[in-house]
């Protein structure tokens, strides 16, 4: 696989897991509450558009400074497979698969979200 394939699909996949939390319910707290915003608009980000990435770069922040100690790493994981998908491909192409697989089953089991 190319790694501009690889990006694609690691930016077709964040953005299925952005889109799949943003349509999904969840527990009372800050954490969760902005995994089940309804504000889908972000999930549509165009890589092409630097606004559409700080958008959603700023989405992932605000999970990422509510998210639980257990579950933060994964988070900034993904927001840095987000910025530099390339970057994050090189260094690790399964890390941010990986932290994909863990955010959404941390969804699951503390949220009461399911995301697959």
């Amino acid at each position: 696989m190319t790694r501009s394939t690889r990006t694609a699909t690691m930016l077709g996949a964040a953005a299925a897991l952005v889109l799949s939390l943003s349509a999904c319910g969840g527990s009372d707290s800050e954490y969760c509450d902005l995994l089940s915003d309804d504000d889908s608009s972000f999930a549509d980000a165009d890589p092409s558009d630097p606004e559409a990435m700080e958008e959603l770069d700023s989405r992932i922040q605000e999970v990422v400074d509510a998210a639980p100690d257990d579950i933060r790493g994964d988070w900034e994981t993904f927001q840095e497979a987000i910025n530099d998908p390339e970057a994050a491909a090189a260094q690790d192409p399964e890390a941010a698969m990986t932290a994909m697989e863990n955010i959404g089953q941390h969804a699951q089991d503390e949220c009461d979200i399911d995301i697959s």
